[in-house]
């Protein structure tokens, strides 16, 4: 049974920025309702392979998180259920017996609410899939306080996953049953073979292109265009945020010539650690495809897939296509 609510507003949080708050949500036009300002960033790709992110932070706080964008295209129903699952999966969350408002405006269901609603931060969708029956599948993910777990034994704050069904009958979105909480993804640290079996000198013909490519890219000396590919346009990080750089290793597929005939590729695979002036560091590898030109390899393709061990790209024809590149 459900129990009886007052309709009393919230206050504003005291709490500082980085504490979440049990933010509450509505559809539509109450998106805006109860002097919460909140964010939707919805970037959503279909397929398991394909991640969004859609920044719904708790409390009302301003924090966003990066968008994940796919060139594939995603239908209507994709594109609009990401948020709503989102703001559904929040207000279910943070729904207690004296205020469920941004609930109702999600489900009729008769719930039974606790006493205190959960907190939860960074709210975001991670996946959006359409089922047979024209259904959108959406997993939303966040950070959700357990006040169970002791602060100095573990994380109070543990990443949990919700499953909302979305359908959008009538042209209007409407929930499916209720959020149900899911299983995440799993991960390990041990990565695929990749198939760069070729170290390759910074000092040679190709290691000094990629050297030169990526100094323009993420420190801004110079300009890229000198080492792609006529038709490639790859424009360098503005404003660069880094300062300088080093190769540590470089790898490729095949050993590249020292004076290569014109259309020759070869797939790189460069390890590279990237300071700023504070001496802040970072260590990033970048998949690179060189093609040849005039006696000289340049950069036709900037982050493509890796080629892995049991990819045949890993043994390119002299004469195949370059891979994509930014800016195409």
């Amino acid at each position: 049974m459900k129990l009886p609510k007052k309709k009393t507003p919230q206050p504003a949080s005291t709490e500082p920025e980085t504490t979440a708050q049990a933010a509450q949500w509505t559809n539509g036009g109450l998106l805006g309702a109860r002097g919460v300002t909140i964010a939707i960033a919805a970037a959503l790709v279909c397929g398991p392979a394909a991640l969004a992110m859609t920044v719904l932070s708790g409390g009302g706080s301003s924090e966003a998180a990066p968008q994940v964008v796919s060139s594939e295209q995603v239908s209507p129903l994709q594109q609009s259920a990401g948020s709503f699952a989102a703001g559904f999966v929040g207000a279910w969350l943070a729904a207690d017996r004296d205020n469920s408002s941004a609930l109702d405006a999600y489900t009729t269901a008769n719930i039974e609410l606790p006493k205190t609603g959960f907190q939860y931060r960074d709210l975001v969708v991670a996946s959006s899939t359409t089922t047979r029956d024209g259904l959108a599948q959406v997993v939303v993910a966040a950070n959700v306080k357990d006040d169970t777990i002791d602060a100095d034994k573990g994380d109070q704050w543990p990443r949990r996953y919700f499953q909302v069904t979305v359908t959008d009958g009538g042209n209007k979105l409407s929930a499916v049953g209720l959020p149900a909480p899911v299983a995440g993804p799993r991960h390990t640290t041990d990565g695929s073979s990749l198939g760069y079996g070729e170290t390759i000198a910074t000092n040679s013909a190709a290691g000094k292109a990629v050297n030169a490519f990526l100094a323009a890219y993420l420190t801004g000396q110079g300009d890229t265009e000198p080492y792609t590919a006529p038709s490639k346009s790859i424009p360098p990080i503005d404003p660069a945020p880094y300062t300088s750089l080093s190769i540590s290793t470089l790898t490729a597929t095949t050993a590249p010539s020292e004076h290569p005939t014109d259309g020759a590729t070869v797939n790189v695979y460069a390890t590279v650690t990237a300071s700023n002036s504070v001496g802040q560091q970072v260590t990033a590898t970048y998949p690179i495809t060189l093609r040849a030109r005039a006696d000289r390899w340049e950069v036709s393709g900037l982050g493509t897939a890796p080629t892995l061990s049991n990819s045949d790209a890993a043994t390119p024809a002299p004469s195949a296509t370059p891979a994509p590149t930014e800016g195409n």
